[in-house]
């Protein structure tokens, strides 16, 4: 993982102060290039290993490049990460990214000229604005504030040049097999998923997995256990969080050793600012997501730089079945299906990857591999949601029946917030501040985004006190697929 920033055009010391404020991305080495009229830099975190340090860098005098994510291309397996986007850049100039197997978002300087690109899945980040004609670009929203007068999010699956503009690519990097039936998917689930599991450890820099004992999480460090047996695996919940004891079942079942935090609400009160200050969003699920995800990776942090978490499974696998059972015939379930795949984006994977950066800890996410995930889209829906009670994931369950006990598998979908208990704690704690009166004021003010919720507004207020303007609040993405807004997006 690493924090990335650039200006195309003169830099007034605004580059250091970028990279100052996404350090917590990378805070064991800052690198800066400047090349003519563009300006690089990279916080780079050293997450161990046979990982090579400075590896989200690169220059050769004529190129240069910074890189937050991995690169997994075979024939690029000897080099770094910026390495390898240098060498897919020489061999295919601008089509470059759809060559490449990975999560990224990176710059290429080249003969004064600036390249950007960013994974198709947008599992790593990057933000964009202008001032005074110049380009400025971070890895998160907060690199930018006060610097440009507008601000946008990157797009996923694009590349941009000036040149060029904005050109949407498709990744050539991956190709999967078709099936004829149903037992070759189960087959072919269990193959690439495996597979990806395996590529994110090869360089035995992983050292634990988040455990939330649900399906997605337990799939992964059961294969990452097949590879690893000592893999440790870590868990937050409250006192009573209904996730703990499945956690607890994994682990004895496998023999993994588990360490597990208890928290409570004085500490879902002290690190909610924090939360959403680092998570840059006022969204009501994902803050509620933010509160565990933050401890988790602050309670891993002592023990590696490198886990794997069970994220996109929900996703691509169809998962939400709060949310595609509310569809009134087939079409509306894969209307939503496929948005809720749309959204991740700069929903769920923004959560995962703003807070384990604000404690410097790098995530991989098996399930949203290139080759998974190209797979998972040749899926039919009728595969992944089964039978008159709609069950999700289905295949995905089926790919690994037998694995771990029945109740693993075969238990039902609860929110990350739900499972730990912290929903109704963060719920009560904003009746405490905000009215329904209040909701409805705010709702009726043109220009103010329509929230849902007291605590919505209650976490929009917090947010507002980090990131004032509008332009900011405009980004926040909205996850729930039964808001007016939700399919205009």
């Amino acid at each position: 993982m690493a924090g990335i920033a650039g200006i195309r055009g003169a830099d007034n010391g605004e580059l250091g102060t970028m990279l100052n404020r996404i350090k917590h991305r990378g805070p064991h080495e800052v690198w800066i290039n400047q090349t003519g009229d563009i300006s690089l830099g990279c916080c780079e975190l050293n997450v161990g290993g046979v990982s090579k340090d400075g590896s989200h860098h690169v220059s050769n005098g004529k190129s240069a490049v910074i890189l937050d994510g991995r690169i997994y291309n075979p024939e690029t397996a000897s080099m770094t990460d910026a390495e390898a986007v240098l060498y897919f850049y020489d061999k295919f100039g601008p089509q470059f990214a759809q060559n490449l197997d990975g999560d990224f978002a990176c710059a290429i300087s080249n003969d004064g000229k600036l390249m950007l690109a960013r994974d198709t899945v947008g599992v790593k980040p990057l933000y964009y604005g202008h001032n005074d004609g110049r380009l400025c670009f971070a890895s998160e929203v907060k690199g930018l504030v006060g610097i440009v007068d507008d601000i946008k999010e990157f797009p996923p699956g694009y590349v941009y040049s000036q040149e060029l503009g904005f050109q949407r690519y498709t990744s050539q990097a991956v190709e999967t097999p078709d099936f004829e039936n149903y037992e070759q998917a189960k087959r072919v689930t269990y193959q690439l998923l495996t597979e990806a599991v395996e590529k994110r450890m090869e360089d035995n820099t992983v050292g634990g997995i988040l455990l939330s004992g649900g399906l997605d999480s337990s799939l992964i460090i059961y294969i990452a256990h097949q590879i690893k047996p000592d893999i440790e695996a870590f868990t937050v919940s409250m006192e009573d969080g209904k996730d703990l004891p499945l956690a607890q079942d994994v682990t004895k079942y496998l023999g993994i050793k588990h360490h597990v935090l208890i928290f409570d609400e004085k500490e879902i009160n002290e690190i909610l600012p924090q939360a959403i200050y680092h998570q840059e969003m006022f969204e009501e699920s994902c803050i509620h997501g933010a509160i565990a995800n933050f401890l988790a990776a602050r309670f891993v942090s002592p023990h590696t730089k490198c886990i794997l978490t069970g994220e996109g499974a929900d996703e691509f696998f169809a998962g939400y079945d709060g949310q595609f059972k509310q569809g009134k015939n087939q079409e509306e379930v894969a209307s939503i299906v496929d948005k809720l795949i749309n959204v991740a984006y700069n929903t769920a994977l923004q959560r995962l990857d703003r807070l384990n950066a604000a404690n410097s800890i790098e995530s991989r996410t098996p399930f949203l591999d290139s080759k998974v995930v190209d797979f998972c889209m040749k899926i039919p829906i009728s595969c992944k949601i089964h039978g008159p009670e709609q069950v999700g994931k289905w295949v995905l369950r089926q790919a690994f029946e037998g694995c771990l006990p029945e109740h693993i598998i075969y238990q039902t979908k609860r929110f990350f917030a739900q499972g730990s208990g912290v929903a109704g704690i963060m719920r009560a704690m904003a009746e405490r501040h905000i009215s329904s009166k209040e909701l409805l004021e705010h709702n009726k003010i043109e220009g103010n985004p329509r929230l849902s919720s007291i605590e919505e507004l209650y976490y929009y207020r917090i947010f507002k006190e980090r990131f004032p303007q509008p332009a900011f609040a405009q980004l926040v993405g909205r996850w729930d697929p039964f808001r007016p807004d939700f399919f205009a997006r």
